[in-house]
């Protein structure tokens, strides 16, 4: 807003000079066009009085002024793209040639100004007193050539000139005054216009220091808010670091534990036992450090919309957890209606992997089958991929708290506590829900709902 009033500011006082420069070449124009008339009656008198040629020559001279100024004028308002004859008018009327161009310019704007009109308009009835003074002199010469004039008739068109002579004075004068009025009047709309943008540049100034200080203001207490995020951050950090570290040095411990009682064995069959016990404690830190990398890449990688193909990462998530439960075989189910959608495939690849495992993980090796169902619908613009399984189920209480980090059920001896809560985060960030239907003993569904 300010560079527009500064360049308002600039444009007007550029405007206003060209104007007032103009107004003053009208005002030199004037004292020439007058002065052209008054040479012009004065070398006419003296050709009348004294019989010298060269006084009629001279005459025919000066009139040319005021003529030129005429031929200029009409020009302008009959054909004011002509401008070749429009400056040979101007400059045969004496005008100065750098003062052309703004003559015309202001001519062609204010033509329509009322103001503009009046003074146009005595202009036009000066040039026709100049133009009955080169008729009365054309007269004469004739008449004097041939020697056919009077005393008294030189008398009489003396008079005659000279009454003209003191009309276009006063025209003159009415000229003059006019264009001094237009003067003083673009004087005051200039100065009130100037006073209007430095008033404008004022209160901008003034508007943009408020808004300065209004977003410092925000500023600060975005610094202050972003500090307190930092604060949260680092808290929850500690206690992820703590939780890692707790979860990491079990397992740990507990090797450490076994391979001291291998050292005092002596016993095969208690060693090979005790060896399945530290690689079952070492797979299951394996799946704890791989869930937490899961977890850290989900985090800072954000959503990456391509096209995905669900058959193809459901059955990748189906070979990486092709194994079986106390050697008993798990079916999978996959019934995919909707195929290919918009979305994130490592988001998708997360969900689904977890949810799997999961369902493997929680299979009730009492049934007399295990399975797991992978389906797949478009519902409106959503897409519904529901994974289901004739699993242990979830308890009611456990329900609420299942997507939780680290958390797990009393009983529970084989999450880390992560896994859910890397789905429930990865389908947040596709801007999705998911839904939890589970009774104890019997099944679990996970419904998970994703814009298309």
């Amino acid at each position: 807003m300010m560079s527009l009033a500064a360049a308002a500011i600039v444009a007007v006082n550029i405007y206003s000079a060209k104007m007032l420069s103009g107004v003053r070449a009208y005002v030199n124009g004037e004292s020439q066009y007058s002065k052209g008339q008054k040479d012009a009656a004065a070398f006419l008198i003296n050709y009348i009085t004294f019989h010298n040629e060269a006084d009629y020559i001279a005459f025919k001279k000066a009139i040319v002024i005021p003529q030129g100024d005429r031929i200029a004028r009409t020009t302008l308002q009959a054909h004011p793209s002509d401008y070749k004859r429009i400056s040979e008018g101007f400059l045969a009327g004496q005008n100065h040639p750098a003062d052309v161009d703004n003559i015309i310019w202001l001519f062609k704007i204010f033509k329509n100004l009322p103001e503009f009109k009046q003074i146009v308009g005595i202009w036009a009835g000066a040039d026709t007193r100049v133009d009955y003074l080169d008729r009365i002199g054309e007269s004469v010469h004739a008449k004097m050539i041939k020697g056919k004039i009077l005393d008294t008739e030189k008398e009489t068109v003396i008079n005659a000139i000279n009454k003209n002579s003191r009309s276009l004075t006063i025209e003159a004068q009415m000229f003059s005054d006019d264009l001094g009025d237009i003067c003083r009047k673009l004087s005051t709309y200039v100065f009130i216009a100037n006073v209007l943008i430095t008033l404008i540049i004022v209160f901008c100034s003034l508007t943009s220091a408020a808004i300065m200080i209004r977003n410092l203001s925000r500023s600060q207490k975005k610094v202050i808010e972003q500090n307190e995020n930092l604060q949260l951050i680092n808290a929850e950090l500690d206690k992820f670091v703590f939780n890692v570290t707790h979860d990491l040095r079990s397992p740990l411990t507990s090797i450490l534990g076994l391979i001291r009682l291998v050292d005092k064995e002596n016993d095969l069959g208690h060693i090979k036992e005790y060896s399945l016990m530290i690689k079952d404690s070492l797979e299951k830190q394996d799946r704890f450090i791989n869930e937490m990398l899961t977890f850290v890449k989900s985090k800072h990688t954000g959503i990456t919309i391509t096209e995905c193909n669900l058959n193809s990462i459901v059955d990748n998530v189906i070979s990486q957890n092709s194994h079986h439960i106390d050697g008993k075989p798990v079916r999978f189910f996959k019934e995919l209606e909707l195929v290919q959608i918009q979305s994130d495939a490592l988001k998708l690849q997360v969900i689904l992997n977890n949810l799997v495992s999961n369902s493997i993980k929680y299979s009730d090796d009492k049934k007399p089958e295990q399975w797991v169902k992978v389906r797949s619908w478009r519902a409106d613009n959503e897409v519904v991929i529901k994974v289901e399984d004739n699993g242990l189920g979830i308890s009611k209480k456990d329900q609420e708290l299942m997507f939780d980090k680290f958390y797990m059920s009393g009983d529970n001896k084989r999450s880390s506590g992560i896994g859910l809560y890397l789905v429930k985060d990865a389908v947040t960030q596709l801007g999705g829900r998911i839904e939890l239907h589970s009774e104890l003993g019997v099944y679990s569904k996970f419904r998970v709902i994703i814009p298309l």
